[in-house]
C-alpha cells in the first residue's frame, strides 16, 4: 500500500468514525445511567443559552473545515493538511470551552479511535514523503523580469 493509498484509508476510517461516533451516542443514549440521561438532556436544552450561541457558530465552522480539509487531503491540495490541523486545534478548543459531557461508551470508543486516526494522518502528511505533496506551489519568475548588468 502507497502512502496516496493509506492517506484514503485513514481519510474514510476518520469519517466513518465521526459519523459512528456520533450514531452511537444517539442510537445508544438510553444505556446511560438515570442521572447522566438527566445531565446529558439538560445539556441538549442548553442549546439557546449565551455560551451555545456563541459555541454553536464555531462547532458549525469547525465541522465545515474538517470536510473540507478530508476532500483536500484526498485531493492533495496545498491548503489541506493545515485545514485538518486548524481544525483539530479548534475542535479541541471548543471541547474545553463546552463543559462537562456525558458519553456512550461505544461513542467514547469511536471518539477515541477518531483521534488516533487523525494523529495518524496528520502524522502521514507532515512527516513522510507525501508532505511535499501539501507544499505550496511555487510562483515562478516571468523571464522578462529577470535584470542583468
Amino acid at each position: 500500500m502507497n502512502r496516496k493509498q493509506l492517506l484514503l484509508a485513514l481519510v474514510l476510517a476518520d469519517v466513518l468514525t465521526a459519523f459512528a461516533s456520533i450514531g452511537s451516542e444517539l442510537l445508544f443514549g438510553w444505556t446511560l445511567p438515570v442521572e447522566l440521561k438527566d445531565f446529558a438532556r439538560d445539556q441538549n436544552r442548553a442549546f439557546f443559552t449565551g455560551r451555545a450561541l456563541f459555541l454553536t457558530p464555531l462547532w458549525s465552522l469547525t465541522v465545515l473545515a474538517t470536510v473540507v480539509a478530508w476532500i483536500g487531503l484526498l485531493n492533495l491540495w496545498w491548503f489541506a493538511r493545515r485545514l485538518y490541523l486548524a481544525a483539530w486545534i479548534t475542535w479541541l478548543f471548543l471541547l474545553l470551552l463546552s463543559g462537562p459531557s456525558v458519553m456512550t461508551a461505544l461513542g467514547a470508543l469511536f471518539n477515541t479511535a477518531e483521534a488516533a486516526i487523525g494523529g495518524a494522518i496528520l502524522g502521514l502528511v507532515y512527516f513522510s514523503e507525501l508532505s511535499r505533496h501539501f507544499e505550496r506551489p511555487r510562483l515562478q519568475e516571468p523571464a522578462t523580469a529577470r535584470v542583468t548588468s
